[in-house]
């Protein structure tokens, strides 16, 4: 029992030093676009939906910050939000864009609203 003890870790030590490129993974929700439509369509999940996709918009807000401090100021913007846009404003381009593409709703959620901001937030348009 305690060979077993001392391999399992050396085991799963191995296994990470042969896959680096592991390391470099992000996180990706697993939960299909059809889930989060069928939240974000009830009053009841109104808020969780808003904070969803503000949380979202803030993180590309975010990261083109990060990418103008860092050296890099013509790093693409996937979206702009206009100032003025409330969550429920952008739940409903998301839901709108969800409904004329159908396609999207068995793919990963934040690939799908990504996508519907990215089209429903034009950059051209917000200057």
């Amino acid at each position: 029992m305690k060979r077993l003890v001392l391999i399992a870790p050396l085991i799963a030590l191995g296994g990470a030093l042969l896959a680096p490129d592991l390391a470099q993974a992000q996180r990706i929700s697993p939960m299909q676009t059809g889930n989060f439509a069928r939240i974000c369509s009830r009053p009841a999940g109104a808020t969780a939906c808003d904070a969803y996709i503000t949380g979202l918009a803030d993180a590309m807000a975010l990261s083109k910050i990060n990418d103008r401090n860092e050296g890099d100021p013509s790093a693409p913007t996937g979206f702009c939000v206009p100032t003025s846009e409330n969550g429920a404003a952008m739940r409903g381009k998301v839901l709108t864009w969800l409904k004329a593409h159908s396609d999207a709703l068995s793919k990963p959620v934040g690939e799908s609203v990504f996508k519907a901001l990215h089209d429903s937030y034009p950059c051209s348009a917000a200057k």
